[in-house]
């Protein structure tokens, strides 16, 4: 099960340390990043260059400092990214191998919230994936395949409702994922994406 309470501080230090003492270069290239003439990992993350400083440890975007939680899910993709490529097969997150204990959290953080946030104003959804350079799909109400990282791609789906049924959500990502990000921060990952949509259509 996941903890109810991390020490966020004590991650982000273990990340610091596993990344520091990996080769970098060779992660680097497993993670579909690039590497600056000074050092710095350049690496994309949900439509937006991330600039990672091992020696400073930093993680800026657009010359800001970027939240804890995403500091340790961006070091923890650059630590674990595989480097294999897609499989062309698709799986639900309760399929994914270590799902069953993050099902309920993953519904209530992430799938609900979409769905509530298309239902609210579903143009308004569409145009902040697509600022995140997501890209459409003709398939039920709304599709978006959302680019998280080079490696870690999301398929959003949405049906919407009617008077008899309510409108439903799913989330699908290919068989590679768990080659690029263990299963709790498969979570995070998606939570940020959702952070990412409510930050464009203004919502708390």
């Amino acid at each position: 099960m996941p903890p109810a309470k991390r020490d966020y501080g004590i991650a982000l230090e273990e990340a610091w340390k596993a990344l520091e003492n990996a080769d970098i270069p060779e992660r680097v290239t497993s993670a579909g990043a690039k590497m600056t003439t000074d050092g710095k990992i350049l690496l994309d993350f949900l439509g937006a260059t991330h600039e990672i400083d091992v020696k400073k440890r930093t993680v800026i975007r657009g010359g800001e400092d970027v939240n804890v939680i995403r500091k340790i899910l961006i070091l923890h993709y650059l630590t674990t990214a595989s480097g294999l490529p897609p499989t062309g097969r698709e799986t639900g997150f309760a399929q994914i191998a270590g799902a069953t204990g993050y099902l309920t959290p993953f519904r209530g953080r992430v799938v609900h919230p979409l769905v509530a946030a298309f239902d609210r104003d579903k143009e308004a959804t569409a145009a902040a994936f697509k600022e995140m350079g997501a890209m459409p799909r003709e398939f039920a109400s709304q599709c978006f395949i959302v680019h998280a990282f080079p490696g870690v791609d999301i398929t959003v789906i949405y049906w919407q409702g009617d008077d008899e049924m309510p409108s439903e959500g799913q989330i699908i990502f290919d068989k590679s994922v768990t080659e690029y990000l263990p299963i709790e921060d498969i979570v995070v990952c998606c939570q940020e994406m959702l952070g990412e949509v409510k930050s464009q259509m203004k919502i708390q």
